[in-house]
């Protein structure tokens, strides 16, 4: 233990007296050594036996899949068995269900299965009439599940369709009012009213003593709009509770008297945002109901099959695509209850909406009348006589028909539409009785209260959503029947708009002439024509037209388009075709454009710039996003006068998406104009960055104006590549990796310029290769990051160099070791946000020394400051960097390397050199003073080395670690000089005793016994002799 303690003061005065030998290396020799022979084996690809190999890799594969088959057509037969016996127990379930009625109790009224009689209640004559037997089923269950499973498929494909739920957003933002709003006193009194049969008793004498003073029952009270929501949430609130609570009754009540309120259109401008806020209510109530039935069913069906002790485990759950034969009869009682209830509401649109509200109810009792229900009640809206009373209402049967559309079953030459579509004739049929009378016939029109556009403006909303119902799936015939019935009831634009964007893209291009010559004809101005050809253009944009008609298309709106004086509506106009003209036209047809449009931006100022800015903004979108050859849009004469309208954050914005769409181009570009354009957008976003700006948005920027600068390339006109770099430089200054990727760009033109000449310069390209080079040298200074600097310098000599221009190459690396001192120990880098993180330099500074050190093996040595003037500065400097002024591990790796530096030096021949330079080798080889040198050199490397792995663990002779870290690199340092050292009495103990520290370190076992093992694999009686030794001390 004591010798081992000692051993580093030993070590270091044996170098010191010793003079070390480097090892003649044969470089070429050990590479052909080292090409090690490839081992044959059998089932490489290449050999003819490998066929045999795959074939039987496949038929264990066959085999496998074999086996997995036979497993899944048990488990297919067990499946067979298991719905074989569900089916016998649902026929079991529809014999015993013969006596109930199955139907929905309105549809038979409707047939006249049920007598209506004045004063007769639907419950006595249930309870007095026969027992119906059920109605047959006209189609097998398989039939309809399959047709179900394809319903289901179909409304899958409109996952992007926009349902009532979104439009009611906008709805309660656009109408609004500030005049007051009456609500019946009866109405605000239920609300509060408890449930029971006192609540019962209290309206019914409540009720008698307004029928005693008839004044009292006109009693209402007036709200704003915002006391209005506000008492309409606590109806919705009150419903919920009423519920929760069981007050079946009190429930009803409530979405009874929210459905009333439908009714009252004395508010004109508020009833769209009234009807979303009321008809929220009432799906809240239908769902309720919904889930009551449901639940009741499957606890019925849970009671019986304890009740009679059933040892089967089947789920008592009903499935979400149940059938009615599957509910038990206690649930399909309660649900004709419901029925019953609501047909008990005397007046028509509370029990239209209350039975709309439970229309899902109906899969209870029947699996094929839903859509014959849903005829019936689009047929009963009809009877409501204000119009935009019985629109909502229509809206609200195309709502319920999109959520039970699932469930809907057609007869033959039935469309599950047909609803919806019945009460767009409908409405279109009154739309011309209004029209003929000037809408005199309605009050709020009538009294001046409201406009006839404004009251058509209340109309749209529930229009629009029954035409995109209605034309969502429509084919060829609805769209020309449709259309026939536009022609001849409305021929308004107010419906026509609704045409042109609700049916499919494919439809209205075919026939896009016929439209251009519907919206000429438009006879009216309730809907601007621009917004009309806007319409059309959406789907032109979406499925252009046959490609013979697409211009005169073009030509035929724009003929009217470019007339529009209203800026706003020309820019709507104009955003949507311009997709259009990028999409199916050339560059040409796009620049005629911007020409015109530059011209009625430049004709309008009254317009807002936010206005004008949205519009310009999405066409110059759409242009980058529409044209196929981006670099021809960029080149166009009015295309970057469109861009400059733009406010400051919209050309940002603008900048950066082209810059990233020419990105993506991968493509070179030398033309002068596409140059001057995108140079100007990258001087846009670069002038966006100050000192606020996060480091994830410079990294972004900066990568933008790094690619594009990559993209540039004018072949071999070097000069003018040059003076670009020039300019960019001037340009770019505030971002370090665009000015260091400008530093490597003229390096490399510097590499194109030598394999150009093929090494050889003339005077004009030894003139322009040293320009280059001081460009990098004046421009490396201005970076900030320390290593980016270094990087440079050493990259910028190896460039030199190879271009035999020492004296720069030898600038660039004084440089560079005089920057090494000034690196400091910990650096702060920026992250995501604003998030900094700190980083030790040393694993960093570690390979960029020994780097740069392999580098200066082959760079000549100075005629007079000697052949290692460079290699003595470099470790100067390294003994100023921070971390490494006192001993440490990767100073001693530093050591390390440098002894495998100068071992190469004291070779005949580097094993490296740069074509037409002259390296020390040829320089210094044979020269006396060179040789000496040497051997001071690696006595004093050899020395530091060894006092660096004695100062690891000084003052640290506990730490395991430390310990661990000294044994390593004593092993590095036996394994250099076995590979770069004579062996002699001097070396061969040095290494002994550098081993036998090593050695007495478990974590480096292994490392030390292939040590043992290198030793015996040289030639050599002192390897031999060493490997002995260190066998025995090892035993």
């Amino acid at each position: 233990r004591e010798r081992e303690e000692g051993a580093p003061v030993e070590m270091a005065a044996a170098a010191a007296d010793s003079k070390w030998v480097p090892l003649d290396r044969d470089y070429v020799g050990e590479r052909k050594e080292a090409a090690q022979e490839l081992e044959r084996t059998r089932l490489h690809p290449l050999l003819t036996n490998y066929s045999l190999v795959a074939q039987k890799l496949r038929a264990e594969e066959l085999a496998k899949k074999l086996e997995a088959d036979a497993t899944a057509s048990a488990e297919a037969k067990a499946k067979a068995k298991a719905d074989l016996e569900r089916e016998r127990k649902r026929q079991e379930a529809i014999e015993k269900a013969k006596q109930e009625v199955i139907d929905d109790p309105l549809r038979l009224m409707a047939m006249g299965a049920l007598p209506v009689q004045t004063g007769a209640d639907p419950l006595s004559m249930l309870s007095s009439a026969p027992a119906a037997a059920p109605a047959p089923s006209a189609a097998s269950p398989s039939a309809a599940a399959a047709g179900r499973s394809a319903l289901t498929a179909k409304s899958a494909v409109h996952a992007d369709f926009e349902h009532w739920r979104v439009k009611s957003e906008r709805i309660l933002r656009k109408y609004t009012t500030n005049k007051r709003i009456a609500v019946r006193a009866n109405f605000l009194e239920d609300a509060s009213s408890s449930g029971g049969a006192d609540a019962e008793e209290t309206k019914i004498n409540k009720r008698l003593e307004e029928l005693k003073d008839a004044t009292r029952s006109r009693k209402s009270s007036m709200m704003t709009q915002g006391e209005y929501i506000k008492h309409i949430e606590e109806q919705h609130d009150a419903l919920k509770r009423a519920w929760s609570k069981g007050e079946r009754v009190l429930s009803l009540r409530i979405a009874i008297q929210c459905a009333k309120l439908l009714g009252d259109t004395s508010v004109p401008r508020f009833y769209p945002s009234m009807y979303v806020l009321l008809t929220s209510i009432l799906t809240t109530f239908g769902g309720l109901v919904f889930a009551r039935i449901k639940k009741k069913s499957e606890d019925a069906v849970a009671s019986s099959a304890q009740a009679s002790g059933a040892t089967t485990t089947t789920s008592a759950a009903l499935p979400h695509d149940f059938r009615a034969e599957e509910v038990h009869h206690a649930a399909k009682h309660t649900c004709r209850n419901w029925f019953f209830k609501t047909v008990c509401i005397r007046e028509l649109v509370p029990r239209l909406y209350i039975e709309l509200a439970l229309l899902e109810c109906n899969r209870f009792l029947t699996d094929d009348a839903m859509l014959d229900t849903l005829m019936r009640l689009a047929k009963s809206i009809r009877g409501v006589g204000d119009p935009l009373c019985a629109t909502y209402a229509k809206a609200y049967l195309a709502t319920k028909l999109v959520d039970v559309e699932a469930y809907l079953c057609a007869a033959p030459g039935q469309q599950l539409t047909d609803p919806t579509a019945d009460t767009l004739n409908d409405f279109m049929f009154c739309f011309k009785y209004y029209k003929e009378r000037n809408w005199k016939d309605i009050r709020a029109v009538a009294d001046g209260r409201i406009g006839i556009g404004e009251y058509l403006d209340l109309l749209a909303p529930a229009l629009e959503w029954i035409i995109q119902i209605v034309g969502r799936e429509g084919s060829e015939k609805t769209f020309f029947t449709l259309l026939q019935q536009y022609r001849e009831f409305c021929d308004s634009s107010v419906v026509l708009v609704h045409i042109l964007s609700s049916f499919k893209s494919s439809l209205v291009s075919r026939h896009a002439s016929m439209l251009t010559t519907l919206i000429r004809q438009s006879k009216d101005n309730l809907v601007p024509p621009p917004r009309l050809y806007r319409a059309l253009g959406v789907s032109l944009c979406k499925t252009p037209p046959p490609k013979q008609v697409r211009l005169s298309i073009l030509n035929e709106i724009w003929k009217t388009a470019t007339k529009i004086q209203d800026i706003k509506l020309y820019l709507e106009v104009s955003e949507t075709f311009v997709e259009y003209i990028a999409k199916n036209f050339s560059d040409r047809e796009v620049n005629i454009f911007l020409k015109d449009v530059i011209k009625h931006v430049k004709r309008n100022k009254a317009v807002p710039d936010e206005e004008l800015h949205f519009y310009l903004e999405g066409m110059v979108r759409k242009i980058v996003g529409g044209c196929p050859d981006l670099l021809r849009v960029v080149a166009m004469a009015n295309f970057l006068p469109v861009v400059d309208f733009l406010s400051k954050q919209d050309k940002l914005r603008i900048s950066k998406l082209i810059l990233s769409k020419f990105v993506g181009l991968e493509e070179t570009t030398s033309d002068p104009v596409i140059i001057h354009t995108l140079f100007d957008l990258a001087r846009n976003i670069h002038d966006s960055i100050d000192e606020l700006t996060y480091g994830d948005e410079r990294k972004q920027v900066s990568e933008l104006i790094v690619n594009v600068i990559r993209r540039v390339d004018y072949g071999r006109d070097l000069e003018r590549q040059l003076n670009l770099y020039v300019d960019c430089r001037r340009a770019f200054t505030q971002l370090d990796m665009v000015t260091f990727e400008l530093v490597v760009r003229v390096c490399l033109l510097v590499v194109k310029a030598y394999r150009f000449m093929n090494g050889k310069h003339n005077r004009k390209t030894s003139a322009f290769v040293k320009a280059c080079l001081a460009y990098s040298h004046i421009t490396v200074p201005s970076l900030d990051g320390a290593f980016l600097k270094l990087r440079l310098y050493l990259q910028c000599a190896q460039v030199a160099l190879v271009n035999n221009m020492v004296s720069q190459g030898e600038a660039f690396l004084k440089s560079a070791v005089q920057l090494i001192p000034e690196v400091p120990s910990i650096i702060t880098n920026e992250r995501a946000g604003d998030r900094k993180t700190k980083t030790k330099t040393e694993p960093e500074m570690l390979p960029y020394v020994l780097n740069l050190a392999s580098f200066l093996l082959i760079f000549p040595g100075h005629p007079k400051n000697g052949p290692f003037h460079l290699v003595k500065g470099l470790l100067n400097a390294v003994q100023k960097y921070e971390p490494w002024e006192r001993p440490c591990v990767g100073k001693c790796q530093l050591y390390l390397g440098l002894v495998h530096l100068f071992a190469a030096y004291a070779q005949r021949s580097f094993p490296y050199h740069v074509a037409r330079v002259d390296s020390n080798d040829t320089l210094f080889g044979s020269n006396e003073i060179y040789q000496k040198s040497l051997v001071h050199f690696t006595d004093t490397l050899l020395t530091q080395t060894l006092n660096q792995l004695h100062g690891i663990v000084e003052g640290k002779e506990n730490d395991a670690a430390a310990k661990a870290a000294q044994s390593e690199m004593a092993l590095d340092l036996v394994n250099i000089l076995l590979s770069t050292m004579t062996m002699n009495k001097q070396s061969a103990t040095l290494v002994v005793k550098l081993y036998r520290l090593a050695a007495g370190v478990k974590a480096n076992a292994k490392y030390a016994e292939r040590t043992i093992a290198h030793l015996e694999s040289k030639n050599g009686t002192w390897y031999q002799d060493i490997a002995t030794q260190l066998k025995a001390k090892a035993s």
